[in-house]
């Protein structure tokens, strides 16, 4: 199952993980973030999968949805985030969320898209690294 708006193209993987493709120059709000997280719960079902979210291509993300993303104070919706990032600005938005926001769940960026499938498939996530 694919969903896709104008801003995520969200999917599960068959090798049991969630890919979230940010669309090239989006500029995601808290609602957007919403939306992400109600797909991903769609899509998962009663499963929490880890999540590989690809903001490469990103422009912006609001406080509020990097606050959401996090998932404090709330019931985490995936076991693992691996981000992809390549740009310096996709660097700087992953460092952000990163530092600032530090998730509930084990996060890492990767530059290379088989590595960070390698982090969620070899389960190092549970591990918190």
């Amino acid at each position: 199952m694919t969903t896709a708006d104008s801003i995520f193209e969200t999917s599960l993987d068959p090798r049991g993980f969630i890919i979230s493709r940010v669309a090239p120059l989006a500029e995601i709000n808290l609602d957007h973030a919403k939306e992400n997280t109600a797909k991903v719960r769609e899509i998962s079902g009663d499963v929490v999968y880890p999540i590989l979210v690809d903001i490469r291509k990103i422009r912006s993300i609001s406080k509020e949805a990097r606050d959401h993303f996090a998932m404090r104070g709330r019931k985490p919706g995936v076991v693992a985030i691996a981000m992809l990032v390549s740009s310096p600005l996709s660097r700087i938005i992953g460092n952000f969320f990163l530092g600032l926001n530090q998730p509930v769940v084990p996060t890492r960026m990767f530059t290379d898209r088989d590595q960070a499938e390698r982090w969620i498939l070899n389960g190092k996530h549970e591990e918190h690294d």
